[in-house]
């Protein structure tokens, strides 16, 4: 019989950049998988996530899917729960965020990978937390000067 290679996933992270992935990426990740990291980067700066890529089972994010939140996982707002979509960016108001990424007993995909970097917390770079593509949005409406 055939069994899966064992594999590890989540765990607290405190370097003040790198990178995330689903487990196996990019091959297909484990059924029920339940990871969860933990990114605690140091005092006075923020996190910001980028997910460069995401290849989930999509059907509105019932089966397999990612949560992001700010601060602890589960106690803390919940920034966005994605299945689908490239370049999504998230920034914490704190120096920790969680992710949690769920898959279920069926379908696997390719999963995703995601790239975090520190930020200081007195950049100003918009109000927080916000998602990229909302802040891109706002500017276009401005009017030309």
């Amino acid at each position: 019989f055939l069994s899966a290679a064992p594999y590890s996933c989540g765990g607290l992270i405190s370097n003040s950049s790198g990178m995330l992935q689903s487990p196996y990426y990019p091959g297909n990740y484990p059924n029920n998988a339940h990871c969860v990291w933990e990114i605690q980067v140091e005092n006075n700066f923020r996190v910001m996530l980028t997910f460069r890529d995401i290849a989930l089972q999509n059907n509105r994010c019932q089966y397999d899917y990612i949560e992001v939140y700010d601060g602890p996982p589960h106690s803390s707002p919940l920034l966005g729960r994605i299945c689908a979509g490239s370049f999504l960016t998230y920034t914490s108001s704190s120096n920790l965020m969680s992710i949690h990424f769920h898959s279920d007993s069926r379908y696997t995909l390719r999963g995703f990978q995601a790239h975090y970097s520190s930020i200081p917390t007195d950049h100003n770079i918009g109000e927080f937390p916000f998602r990229a593509e909302t802040l891109i949005l706002a500017t276009q409406d401005l009017p030309r000067i």
